[in-house]
């Protein structure tokens, strides 16, 4: 492994599922600091090596597994970023972070990310350690649930610390919102990566690292990094967010925001749920949580262990947080703690992303409340809000793309298409990928996220310019979402310096998310995405008035979004028809972006 310039060489193992050949690919060098690496460097691989137009699920279509500058060295510096074309919505990017432990373990193998390619024959599954890739049979893990699969990769290796990535059922199955797993519980999910994984025949990916990560300056890195431990140390004690993430984990969001009349509560009609009492991160401490987990390093501990200990799924280890539950519990109106963090473990263990499996199963309730769905199209399952069972047993067809499951499999927009019946003004995605657990008729920034956001409807993209700055770099240094709010920038960059060498300044920190933002927005709008027709919300969000809560008779008025959209198009450096600018685009360094945009534009 390169030892000089610090550890962040992008270093990218390649493997051909196709050949069975590896080897490593050579970046420009000016990619680090232009793109940093995760979030950024993986928008600019799609752009340079995906042809225009290629399916997400086809041969050649990559999945681009990568760490950061700062994986394996600042606290939680856990996370690896999944880049990819998105088969959930067909013409966005597509990127997914997951934490734990298995970026670190990769980085210990002497690289800095993965780039697969190619379809497998048979089902296979990847070993990596500092030797270089093995390429192993996969047969006897194929139909098995990510958990068994983690289980008998480190029982075939004889190594407990394995660390493994794994698709479920569903990814072989190639429903368009499945996930990649890993350490029982945490989620690559958004986009639909694990049908990526699916269409090549990868199973999983393990890897087992021996090698000492080199420092540009060792004694200031460390210094840096103590810093940074420092104040997540000290954030627990005066910030009220790590010490509700330290006690009960995300799923005591739904308390706050309930409140505020964002929560999605029966498929978006409302944001107010009377049932957060019985089923929020209060009755999940008092009934089921045992103990706390962290991700590599962290000191905030925010996954929070548990055990059913009553009623049918009694037994069952369970570790819910807001994103697995937010679309589930109240989106469906399961109020009961023990059902909700059962059903997410089941979505877990099959390999389903959990936010739009809840998004998706709301959507089908509310059509079989409208009569759009009977019991003939279900197979004879009632479909009832708050009846765990009867979503249970659609789940099931969903996993083995069964009648009403294999439609429901293909994602809300696909299923509102066949259904109709009026169903597209209530199937709540954009560009189709669903919405996850907030509603956003009370909360217009939350609506315009959802329609601006590269991946589609997900509230990861940020609230705000700012917010969006800091998601872009802390998904390219790859830190922790959630530490980016208890750790000033400055302090990223503090460590940024002796780890890497660079002599990178706080002047940078937008320009290089500007950069990373409009990469990908341009990588969309090259895949077939038209903004005026794409970055939309559906019809509930402006026509559907709230009816409970403090915020009751909210609605976001289509002419207010309309002009919030256009105020972010052009503060980012679009055109009024959200297409980047060439002079943004060349201001930024995209020149490689000039001509299809300007293509684009072309009536």
């Amino acid at each position: 492994m390169p030892t000089e310039g610090g550890p962040f060489t992008h270093r990218i193992l390649e493997i051909d599922l196709t050949t069975g050949v590896s080897s490593t690919l050579d970046l420009p060098a000016e990619w680090s600091r232009e793109f940093i690496g995760g979030r950024g460097l993986g928008a600019r691989l799609l752009w340079e090596r995906h042809a225009p137009g290629l399916d997400p699920l086809a041969p050649e279509a990559g999945m681009y597994l990568l760490t950061g500058p700062l994986t394996g060295v600042v606290p939680a510096g856990a996370h690896v970023v999944l880049m990819f074309k998105s088969p959930a919505t067909g013409t966005t990017i597509g990127h997914a972070v997951t934490g734990a432990n298995w970026g670190p373990e990769l980085r210990a193998c002497g690289y800095d990310g993965v780039a697969v390619v190619g379809r497998s024959p048979r089902p296979v599954y990847v070993l990596i350690t500092a030797e270089g890739p093995q390429i192993r049979d996969a047969g006897h893990l194929w139909g098995r649930t990510t958990f068994d699969t983690e289980r008998l990769v480190k029982d075939e290796l004889r190594d407990p610390s394995v660390r493994v990535l794994s698709i479920g059922p569903a990814g072989e199955r190639l429903v368009k919102f499945a996930s990649v797993q890993q350490e029982l519980f945490r989620s690559a999910a958004r986009g639909g990566p694990g049908a990526v994984w699916g269409s090549k025949n990868l199973k999983a990916v393990a890897v087992r690292g021996n090698l000492p990560l080199p420092l540009a300056q060792p004694v200031r890195a460390l210094e840096a990094r103590r810093a940074v431990e420092r104040a997540l140390l000290e954030s627990r004690s005066h910030m009220r967010r790590p010490y509700y993430l330290s006690r009960w984990g995300s799923t005591i969001s739904m308390v706050p925001h309930s409140d505020v009349g964002e929560l999605d509560v029966r498929n978006y009609r409302e944001g107010t749920w009377d049932g957060v009492g019985r089923a929020g991160g209060l009755a999940y401490e008092l009934r089921v949580r045992s103990r706390s987990r962290s991700c590599f390093t962290c000191p905030i501990g925010c996954m929070q262990l548990g055990m059913v200990r009553t009623g049918p799924y009694a037994g069952k280890l369970v570790n819910p947080d807001f994103d697995s539950t937010g679309t589930i519990g109240p989106g469906c109106l399961i109020d009961d703690v023990e059902a909700q963090s059962y059903l997410s473990r089941w979505g877990d263990e099959h390999g389903f992303d959990d936010a739009s499996l809840g998004n998706v199963t709301g959507f089908a309730i509310e059509c079989f409340e409208r009569g759009l769905l009977t019991t003939t199209d279900t197979g004879g399952i009632e479909l009832r809000w708050g009846d765990a069972g009867a979503v249970l047993a659609l789940w099931e067809k969903i996993l083995r793309r069964e009648g009403i499951g294999d439609v429901l499999a293909e994602g809300v927009r696909h299923a509102a298409s066949v259904i109709g019946g009026g169903s597209e003004s209530f199937a709540m995605h954009v560009k189709g990928l669903e919405f996850a657990g907030y509603t956003p008729q009370a909360h217009p920034d939350r609506g315009l996220q959802y329609a601006i956001g590269d991946r589609g409807g997900c509230h990861h993209y940020g609230l705000s310019p700012v917010e969006q700055d800091h998601r872009a770099w802390a998904d390219s240094l790859l830190v922790c979402s959630w530490h980016r709010r208890m750790v000033a920038p400055d302090l990223y960059l503090n460590l940024l310096r002796p780890v890497t060498g660079w002599d990178v300044g706080s002047d940078e920190w937008t320009p290089v998310a500007s950069r990373i933002l409009l990469a990908a927005r341009a990588y969309n709008i090259r895949e077939g995405t038209v903004p005026l027709l794409d970055d939309v919300l559906p019809e509930r969000v402006h026509s559907e008035p709230l009816t409970v809560g403090t915020r009751a008779g909210s609605v976001y008025p289509r002419d207010d979004f309309v002009t919030d959209r256009a105020s972010w198009y052009q503060d980012r450096g679009c055109d009024a028809a959200g297409i980047p600018t060439t002079e943004r685009l060349a201001e930024l360094g995209l020149d490689f972006a000039i001509s299809a945009m300007e293509t684009a534009r072309t009536p």
